[in-house]
């Protein structure tokens, strides 16, 4: 991994917008992931 998308995955984590556990997309699939882009 670069360092620039290290530090952009650090960066999202750090503002709650990446967030890892159990989601339910809207499709009904289930995701480990959830990105918020909303709260850039």
């Amino acid at each position: 991994m670069k360092r620039y998308q290290h530090d952009f995955l650090t960066f999202a984590m750090q503002q709650h917008v990446l967030k890892f556990g159990e989601f339910t997309l809207k499709s009904g699939r289930v995701s480990p992931y959830f990105f918020n882009a909303g709260l850039f």
